[in-house]
């Protein structure tokens, strides 16, 4: 017969979504156990294994109600120290285990164990059972301060002990036919192997070894060999999977592995503990060993995942790579997968009992030396910010640094700035030090870029004529754009010239140069064949001689 306490967390939950009662109608279903003092705990604990062993080995098996009197011998303990991965069949195991100890070993009378007011008047902290280290103690905090329970020492070594009573037998008083669950828990499959099947099994199957039969062991081995199987199959299908699809935008094939690997973590853990219900200490490993390997796995898809989301926007907003946008987009995506995979790690360190707290104070502390340490690179990351926010240039544009440095801007980082100059030089400049200096963007706040011309003309030159000809050279040329319409300004009665100024302006700051090139060669010829004189400095020296 098979102890049935592992199907009751399924039964339960169904039947609590399909809307059934839960609890019999002959128990208070907010009825804590008594545990304000040794004998009260102790008492307890007797009384509800008693009818959880009534109910579970009845006609008509109850399971609503073996599940809550298993629920309430549970909370005669202090599982405190029990990672919250395992308590589920820590404390299932304690209460078979405890029960099984006491059947075997003679208890005290319930007189001579203290009550509530012996623990009060005497300040009863803890209290043994005669001959034993089975301890009840009062709970110094947590929710259930002042509570009498089994104490955590307790709990780590009820293995040991019950390794040491094992081979007595059960008190004259539990009757003949009396048989414990504990070893038909430990020893039984789930509904996926048959009773009958293990009846057949030779009896060498069935021995036990660190808990656990032959039987058991083997079918461990072969599921995880099962397991790794499936995993390396599918790793090399995915991989050809990805090598099909490369051309996807979003990359959402890249989640198919680490959702796969979750997924027969998960199924593992199920045939692992409710099929052929591994137990104890090797239970507590392998729970532990494949919880982790699905939160690692778990952390991978949300970095991946957020990849993923990343690519997808800057697609479909049809954002450039090398665009500011893009890099804040990026840092956005990828700070939340960091802070979700944090979160991850952090619940998992909890629920394995790791001090997670103390460990990331202390990594809280590492950071700031580390931040001091590479204040340069954080002062370059808020100056990327910065140039997000005032956004004093971008991607494209042509801008001037104080420090004399002109090109167009290739890409603008979290951390620095690529500028590409006129001779095709690339130049890295550190955010901070942009965003610390004075910058002329060329390109805004129209992309157009004015060009000046200065042209000096001889004396006694027709200056209508001289505006004529440079006004129709700069409409004439290609690279001048119409509006603003070219312009020429007689400025200034210079020395040797009359000085003139042709302003236009190029499309692009990018066609300065070439604009200027192409206007003073036509203008130096055009002059030439109108007869223009363009003249040059030149100082005349006269010599008189002196008289005697």
């Amino acid at each position: 017969m098979k102890f049935s306490l592992r199907c009751l967390f399924s039964i339960l939950i169904l039947l609590v979504l399909l809307g059934q009662p839960v609890f019999a109608s002959n128990i208070f279903p907010l009825e804590p156990p008594d545990t304000s003092s040794p004998r009260a705990t102790f008492s307890s604990f007797i009384h509800y294994t008693d009818e959880l062993y009534a109910a579970a080995t009845a006609a008509e098996e109850d399971l609503y109600l073996a599940r809550e009197f298993m629920e309430r011998a549970e909370r005669c303990f202090d599982f405190s120290q029990v990672p919250p991965t395992l308590l589920k069949d820590v404390s299932i195991e304690s209460v078979l285990r405890l029960r099984e100890i006491m059947d075997r070993i003679e208890l005290p009378e319930l007189t001579d164990i203290p009550d509530k007011h012996e623990a009060k008047a005497n300040n009863i902290l803890l209290w043994r059972i005669p001959h034993t280290e089975i301890t009840i103690g009062r709970c110094p905090d947590g929710p259930r301060m002042g509570s009498y329970l089994f104490t955590p020492e307790t709990v780590r070594r009820l293995a040991e002990y019950y390794d040491e009573v094992n081979h007595l037998p059960y008190r004259s008083d539990k009757g003949p036919d009396y048989t414990g669950f504990y070893e038909q828990y430990i020893y039984s499959s789930g509904w996926m192997i048959p009773d009958g099947f293990l009846k057949k099994l030779p009896d060498w199957m069935k021995l036990g070894y660190m808990g656990q039969a032959v039987w058991q062991w083997m079918a461990l081995f072969l599921f995880f060999l099962l397991g790794s199987s499936s995993l390396w199959l599918f790793w090399l299908w995915h991989r050809t999977l990805k090598a099909k699809v490369h051309g996807w935008h979003w990359g959402l094939e890249r989640l198919l592995f680490p959702i796969y690997a979750m997924l027969v973590c998960v199924f593992l853990e199920y045939l692992v503990d409710n099929q052929i219900n591994i137990t104890g200490d090797v239970l507590s490993f392998v729970t532990m060993m494949l919880e982790f390997i699905f939160a690692v796995y778990g952390g991978i898809a949300i970095l991946i995942g957020g990849d993923v989301v990343m690519r997808g926007i800057l697609v479909t907003s049809k954002i450039k790579e090398e665009a500011l946008d893009a890099d804040v987009i990026k840092l956005i995506c990828r700070l939340v997968s960091f802070g979700l995979v944090f979160v991850l790690f952090y619940n998992v360190g909890s629920y394995f009992g790791i001090p997670v707290t103390a460990i990331f104070a202390s990594a809280g502390i590492a950071g700031v030396a580390v931040a001091l340490a590479a204040r340069e690179t954080l002062a370059n990351f808020f100056g990327g910010v910065s140039i997000f926010m005032d956004r004093p240039f971008r991607a494209g544009d042509y801008i001037v640094l104080d420090n004399g440095d002109r090109g167009e801007v290739k890409a603008v980082g979290m951390r620095s700035t690529r500028i590409q100059t006129r001779d095709d030089i690339m130049i890295t400049i550190p955010n901070s030090v942009i965003t610390n200096g004075k910058v002329v963007n060329q390109s805004r706040p129209y992309p157009s870029f004015r060009v000046r011309i200065k042209i000096g003309v001889a004396y006694g030159s027709d200056v209508d004529q001289v505006e004529e000809v440079l006004m129709e050279l700069a409409q004439n040329n290609s690279l001048a754009i119409a509006e603003p319409a070219p312009r020429v300004r007689f400025r200034e009665f210079g020395d040797f010239a009359l000085e003139f100024e042709l302003l236009c302006w190029a499309a692009r700051p990018h066609d300065r140069g070439r604009l200027i090139h192409e206007l003073s060669r036509d203008i130096y010829k055009r002059f030439n064949a109108e007869g223009i004189v363009i003249p040059f400095p030149q100082q005349e020296v006269y010599l008189h001689k002196s008289g005697d």
